[in-house]
């Protein structure tokens, strides 16, 4: 897979792409606040200065003004001047010959300060002759205050100039600042139109780099995700760059690579389960045609006691080979999930015998105390009994790394409202890093051998009964691990029911005499020791080799039980069964099934039947004998 490196992560990217932004958009900020800003804080300081001074200069010339025109009325009055007119001349010379307000002269042009000191300087001198005028008026010496205001028109002319001078040059100054705006504007403008084109090209810049950083990764991976939910395992996705997606990408590979391994272990092990459902059948009619055979010899008190045990032998391993093969189909093949009360020594035991046969084997001792008052748990049997072979299973598979004495130990107990199943191995333990993904989905230490599934699987279904699976780091070497779930609680005993009608016997005293009873199964060898047996204590027996010729035997007369096998040519025990329903349905109530693979009652179509009237092969014939009678009993 060709792979292209990328110094950059995708954090780094993005963090730059958001950077560059944030500074685009506050490049123009500043530089519109430096350029057009400075030009227009200039224009206001230097015109708030002007306008101040120019406000000044204009209300003492006002005041000046007045107190010329107010001298020659008093000097070109022939009486002698009046008080009150000689207190104005004082008051407005005074006040146009000082400044009437602070103005800051600094931030005025270098000619215009010089042109607005030359003018209050003149205004200065102009209230002081008018001040003085007013003074030689006072006196009486008007000749003399005539002398001194022709002087003082001399001064309000050149305050005229001044002043006219220093308007000139203010409106000089602000045009001036106000072009400076003006090309401080319009340089601002080319620049931002100049930014705004840079940011044209940032835009589809940062899009592309974006699609293909980020988006076009993410759709990848969206499509590989949409593949693998519809079953595609071997979709692979390209890691173009080293950033997080990439390794993003990486994961998903290896993801889909775990998940595809582990569909095909998957695989092989339900066909291994179709597989052995379908020999199960095969197998236990051989089992159980051996072990009726030599019930029936043992039943003979004529043979020898050499021949006796040698059918005893016979008939012990039988047993035991079918009690295997039902372990195994029922753990394999489990078409049943019921929740109920269980006990766990029972599960513990159910658990040990499907894994015994690698004890001898593997040198294995198996010790422990299974609690005799073991409380009972609420959950789903097979369910747990799939936790313990798991448990099981994994400890055999870690002693087998080590040398004997290997040992294995299986505790039960209960403990502060809990029911605690300890299984424990003397083998090499869980190393440290290996326990921290121990119950992670399809972590493994077996390589291909193992799914990675177990331990995960098995502590949720713990879980999901309201325990726990846990590994017990303390308990020293080896490895030990502890199921816990709560205590059932105690159901309220029913109410006793009041017996109506006709008590029936008790089971010790129940018996086949004159029952009717129609065997329907294929295999010879099964058929006949059954019938014979039958026959021999008491039952009246009709054999049919299938289905249909089971329908055949049922119209010589009613049988009170019909004993079908599932599995037979032409027309097997749930199509018979069908046919009874449809058309004798009296005799269908009568039908037991007897079968090596019970899960085809299971399979959708097919009616429902009730568990207690299936019995699973092979059969001891004294159970056989005593199913039948209580059936038959209750269908009375």
């Amino acid at each position: 897979m060709l792979v292209v490196r990328s110094a950059l992560s995708l954090r780094i990217v993005l963090l730059l792409l958001v950077l560059g932004a944030a500074l685009y958009a506050a490049g123009l900020s500043i530089y519109l606040t430096l350029s057009v800003g400075r030009a227009a804080a200039s224009l206001g300081e230097g015109a708030e200065a002007v306008v101040y001074q120019l406000e000044d200069l204009t209300h003492r010339h006002h005041a000046l003004d007045r107190a010329v025109t107010e001298a020659h009325r008093a000097l070109d009055w022939p009486a002698a001047p009046d008080a009150s007119a000689l207190r104005l001349i004082r008051t407005l010379a005074a006040a146009g010959g000082t400044r009437s307000r602070a103005v800051a002269f600094a931030k005025m042009p270098e000619v215009m300060r010089v042109e607005a000191a030359r003018t209050d300087e003149r205004m200065s001198r102009l209230g002081d002759t008018l001040t003085e005028i007013a003074a030689l008026a006072d006196l009486g010496r008007k000749g003399a205050a005539r002398e001194q205001l022709r002087a003082a028109d001399s001064l309000h002319d050149l305050v005229d100039e001044s002043l006219a001078a220093s308007g000139d040059l203010a409106r000089a100054d602000l045009l001036d600042r106000q072009r400076a705006l003006q090309a401080a504007t319009t340089q601002a403008s080319r620049v931002a139109l100049a930014w705004l084109a840079i940011g044209a090209l940032f835009v589809p810049l940062s899009f592309l780099i974006v699609r293909r950083r980020v988006v076009r990764p993410l759709e990848t991976l969206e499509h590989a995700l949409v593949r693998v939910a519809e079953g595609d395992l071997t979709v692979q996705v390209e890691a173009v760059h080293t950033d997080e997606l990439g390794r993003l990408a990486e994961h998903f590979n290896e993801m889909t690579r775990v998940l595809r391994d582990r569909a095909e272990g998957q695989g092989r092990f339900a066909a291994a389960g179709e597989l052995l459902a379908g020999v199960a059948h095969e197998v236990n009619n051989p089992l159980m045609a051996i072990a009726a055979h030599a019930e029936n010899r043992l039943a003979d008190p004529t043979i020898a006691e050499e021949q006796r045990g040698e059918m005893t032998q016979i008939l012990r391993q039988a047993r035991r080979a079918s009690k295997l093969l039902r372990g195994l189909l029922r753990f394999v093949r489990a078409t049943e999930h019921e929740v109920g009360r269980v006990n766990l020594n029972d599960v513990v035991r159910g658990a040990l015998d499907l894994v015994s046969y690698r004890f001898g084997v593997d040198e294995i001792t198996v010790g422990g105390r299974l609690d005799p008052a073991l409380p009972a748990v609420q959950g789903d049997a097979i369910k747990l009994e799939q936790v313990l072979v798991n448990l099981l299973s994994n400890a055999i598979e870690a002693l087998r790394g080590v040398d004997p004495p290997r040992r294995l130990t299986v505790d039960t107990w209960a403990q502060e409202g809990r029911v605690l199943v300890a299984v424990e191995d003397s083998g090499r333990g869980v190393a440290a890093e290996v326990a921290t993904r121990l119950f992670r989905p399809f972590a493994t230490t077996k390589g291909r051998r193992g799914t990675g599934l177990g331990l995960y699987i098995s502590r949720q279904i713990a879980r999901e009964a309201g325990g726990d699976l846990v590994l017990d780091a303390a308990s020293g070497r080896g490895a030990r691990f502890v199921v816990s779930l709560p205590v059932a609680a105690v159901p309220e005993p029913a109410p006793a029911a009041r017996p109506s009608g006709p008590q029936r016997a008790p089971p010790g005293g129940m018996s086949l005499r004159d029952l009717r009873i129609l065997i329907v199964d294929d295999e010879d060898a099964v058929r006949r020791p059954m019938a014979k047996y039958l026959t021999r204590r008491g039952a009246q027996v009709t054999e049919a080799h299938d289905g249909e010729a089971a329908l055949a035997r049922l119209r010589d007369g009613p049988f009170d039980v019909i004993l079908a096998d599932l599995r037979m040519p032409r027309m097997g025990g749930v199509e018979l069964y069908a046919r009874l329903e449809q058309a004798h349905p009296e005799a269908a109530a009568r039908v037991l099934f007897l079968s090596g693979d019970i899960s085809q009652l299971a399979e959708p179509g097919n009616t429902p039947v009730a568990r207690e009237r299936v019995l699973v092969k092979p059969v001891e014939l004294s159970e056989l004998e005593r199913r039948i009678v209580e059936f038959a009993l209750d269908r009375a």
